[in-house]
């Protein structure tokens, strides 16, 4: 989880995982196997629909539309 923030933090796509050079630096300099990019997106998205529940639990009360673009807007507001 933390490669696939680290990764989106720094705007580097996840496909950079299945490149032999990020492969080689990874094993090298940290002893450890890449996941795939697959994988990483997996991450990606379990760990958006924790973010997306978490903020829907916490404006559960709130005048707020949620929506399906996940762009939050105030129902009296543009």
């Amino acid at each position: 989880m933390d490669l696939t923030r680290m990764m989106i933090a720094c705007n580097i796509p996840l496909a950079k995982v299945e490149q032999p050079e990020f492969i080689n630096f990874f094993e090298k300099h940290c002893g450890k196997r890449l996941p795939s990019r697959t994988t990483l997106t997996k991450c990606m998205e379990e760990e958006c629909e924790t973010i997306c529940s978490k903020i829907k639990e916490q404006l559960k009360e709130k005048d707020i539309l949620y929506r399906l673009t996940r762009r939050l807007i105030r129902k009296d507001g543009p």
